[in-house]
């Protein structure tokens, strides 16, 4: 039998964002002091002059995880308004502030790669109070720094702490629909077909077969076998299915599960939801959250943000509510204006083939499910509210200062 290749791990990355290829550079922040801003895809920072050491201008990233022992390569691009030296390293995010490595290079005005390797002797596991900062004061001068592509690899550990281990025999676990292919996989070396049994809840054979060896998988790094159960049909749950000593976790034949996805798909949103506390009684313990970007300290918060600088315009925009795009805390208007689109049109749908009451009042679990309104409608309007705040001021769409261009990082557009 020919020897499989060996499946490598990729180098953990630790950092987030270090493309700096949104609108702000978030989870990035500025220390005291310093004002930081994406411009071309590049974090760049003004550096008051005057300060005494280089930590007294500070950028970095918290919650990185680091493993004492273990190497870790710190990468970065720089370039800068006007020559200064840079510190890039690795330390503890709060009290007493211990430091892993640091070292200094020297930044000039074209931009350089920048790298040095290291080994922690600290220990922040998953997102713990490790951090990767940029020394950036101690210069006379007034300065700007421009970061791009910073990187940390590294470690042993994938971020976020060791994942499950991963079952041999692989099968769908929402459901299979009874009158529907059905097929999982299994994890083998072996080049002839294994046995393979199907369990009921009980633990008794319901049905059996062979496998068919499909080889090596690239992608996945796997020799795999294939199962093909299609033949069963019985509607239950508690499921299994079993080669050798491998068995599969419990799953359900029938269509009640592949059923509920569509609401379950829709709960994202209300979970999203930004300026609105995300309650218990709709989401459970483990998922509720406080309002957020409400202007609570310390955070300013959506209720009054002004145009981007420098584009001729002065106006503020209170743009709270709307929904956060992609698990973060950006709000975008082209992202949020196809996903209304989606729920105008899955309720014209669902109307046209007589299915309306799918998602009617009461259908969803969201603060708005008893006010007579079909709830896919409520949850609409929670963006669509938003989007009309977005709208620059008449006044300064036709402004001659705001006719070529006027942003803010995270509001209107007038053009």
């Amino acid at each position: 039998m020919t020897a499989l290749p060996a499946f490598a791990e990729p180098p953990y990355e630790r950092i987030v964002g270090g493309e700096f290829n949104g609108p702000t550079p978030d989870p990035f922040w500025n220390g005291t002091g310093t004002t930081g801003r994406v411009v071309n895809g590049e974090f760049c920072t003004d550096v008051p002059g005057g300060t005494v050491n280089p930590w007294d201008a500070l950028v970095g990233q918290n919650g990185v995880p680091f493993e004492a022992g273990q190497s870790y390569t710190l990468t970065f691009d720089a370039r800068a308004t006007r020559p200064q030296p840079v510190a890039g390293g690795a330390g503890e995010g709060v009290s007493p502030y211990r430091e892993i490595a640091r070292r200094t290079f020297d930044v000039t005005t074209v931009k350089q790669t920048f790298t040095f390797t290291f080994t922690s002797n600290l220990d922040f596991p998953g997102a713990g109070s490790g951090q990767v900062s940029f020394h950036l004061g101690g210069q006379a001068e007034p300065n700007t720094v421009c970061l791009d592509n910073v990187s940390l690899v590294g470690g042993v550990i994938p971020p976020g702490g060791e994942p499950e281990p991963v079952d041999a025999v692989k099968v769908n676990q929402v459901a299979y629909v009874p009158t529907s292919v059905k097929r999982a996989s299994v994890t083998s070396t072996s080049t002839t077909p294994l046995t393979w049994t199907l369990r009921n809840a009980a633990g008794t054979a319901v049905a059996s077969g062979q496998t068919t060896p499909k080889g090596n998988d690239a992608l996945a790094g796997e020799s795999v076998h294939v199962i093909d159960f299609s033949s069963y049909s019985t509607p239950g749950t508690g499921y299994t299915l079993a080669v050798g000593s491998d068995v599969s976790k419990p799953f359900s034949i029938g269509v009640t599960d592949i059923q509920s996805l569509r609401k379950a798909s829709l709960a994202y949103f209300y979970h999203n939801r930004s300026g609105i506390p995300i309650e218990a009684q709709y989401v459970g313990a483990t998922y509720a959250r406080p309002a957020g970007h409400i202007g609570v300290a310390p955070n300013q918060g959506d209720t009054s943000v002004a145009c981007r600088p420098n584009t001729g315009c002065s106006y503020s925009l209170d743009v709270r509510g709307g929904w956060y795009d992609a698990g973060d805390h950006g709000k975008y208007v082209v992202n949020g204006g196809i996903s209304v689109w989606q729920l105008l049109d899955l309720y014209e749908r669902t109307a046209a083939f007589g299915d309306a009451s799918a998602f009617g009042d009461g259908s969803l679990a969201i603060p708005e499910r008893a006010n007579g309104v079909p709830d896919l409608l409520d949850e609409a309007r929670w963006e669509v509210e938003f989007l009309l705040r977005m709208q620059a001021p008449r006044a300064a769409r036709t402004r001659a200062g705001c006719t070529t261009r006027c942003t803010t990082t995270r509001g209107p557009a007038c053009r």
